[in-house]
């Protein structure tokens, strides 16, 4: 079809406008025809249904996720099981993976057997993750409240409670994975080296080294030699005293900086970088995934490395082929 002089010179201005936008700094770049988070399993997401503000529902993330080439996500909830939603979500988008868990908060009756024997029986066998005690943790408490609080324990002075025996049994039995979720540092060490000994297969240490729960990196390396992972998140990447939303200005930050050097410390086979993002006023969890990569890099970490710590790693952690 002939164009006329005037539709030529409209589409030659449109192109070059273009052209110019994406030249100037004040302007974001194109977006990237494949996404860095192809194929990625994000370990840690917060969604609605809550009772904290979150940006976004379980059925949209898995539509976004999947938009972007994304293998699959974990659902996290600090009051209630994620096994069901996970099931009912995967059924509404077929085609990506979705985990949920329970955490061991006093919603769910705390440090709770029960509470974790009924959780992986849900329809559809998706419940997988049994996260320790989070805001209810004695170290959260602490940390985060008055240093005199008393919160939930798993193993006060360094020996596992008789019930979180019993839970680390069923992690071992069903083969699901234990989350340290934010208790004490040295409860950390305590609870991986008791489920090495009884068979517990997986284990990732929630945000390990921020502020919650705190690993030195002595300690992370001996959770490590006991079959552990160390789990950073995006959101850590944000936070400190200038973070953009007020209630990450009370974490440390932990950035792709720390990651590098976490890399070169404790190798890429033992580190899952998640993005533990979903807060109201944050960006999306894929935008997140994406940043951290890019960040990454920049700081040096190799595509194979960041290949296993945000593919390999959380595949072989959920029962995947890598």
């Amino acid at each position: 079809m002939n164009q006329t002089p005037l539709a030529a010179s409209l589409l030659f201005a449109a192109a070059f406008a273009t052209t110019q936008a994406l030249g100037q700094a004040a302007f974001p770049p194109p977006p990237p025809k494949v996404s860095p988070a192809i194929g990625v399993i994000d370990m840690h997401t917060h969604t609605h249904p809550d009772v904290f503000g979150r940006n976004i529902d379980d059925i949209d993330l898995a539509t976004l996720a999947k938009a972007r080439g994304m293998r699959g996500f974990v659902i996290k909830n600090h009051i209630s099981e994620t096994a069901s939603r996970a099931a009912l979500t995967m059924h509404a988008v077929p085609g990506i993976e979705v985990w949920g868990g329970i955490v061991l908060n006093n919603a769910v009756g705390g440090i709770n057997p029960t509470a974790v024997e009924w959780m992986h029986r849900f329809y559809g066998s998706r419940g997988k993750v049994v996260w320790l005690p989070t805001f209810e943790s004695d170290k959260h408490v602490k940390t985060f409240g008055k240093p005199d609080a008393k919160g939930l324990v798993v193993a006060p002075n360094g020996q596992v409670t008789p019930e979180m025996e019993a839970i680390l049994k069923i992690i071992a039995r069903e083969n699901l994975l234990l989350a340290t979720g934010h208790v004490h540092p040295e409860e950390v060490v305590a609870v991986v080296k008791r489920g090495r000994e009884l068979g517990v297969k997986n284990m990732i240490v929630t945000h390990g080294l921020t502020s919650v729960p705190g690993l030195s990196m002595a300690q992370a390396k001996e959770v490590t030699a006991n079959g552990a992972v160390i789990e950073v998140c995006y959101l850590q990447f944000l936070a400190g005293p200038n973070a953009p939303l007020a209630f990450l200005t009370h974490w440390t930050q932990i950035g792709a900086k720390q990651v590098a050097q976490a890399v070169k410390e404790l190798g890429a086979k033992s580190l899952v970088i998640s993005s533990d993002l979903g807060q109201a006023g944050n960006m999306t969890h894929p935008d997140g995934l994406e940043n951290a990569i890019n960040a990454m890099k920049k700081e040096g970490i190799s595509d194979a490395d960041i290949d296993i710590m945000m593919r390999k790693n959380p595949a072989r952690l959920l029962g995947l082929s890598s």
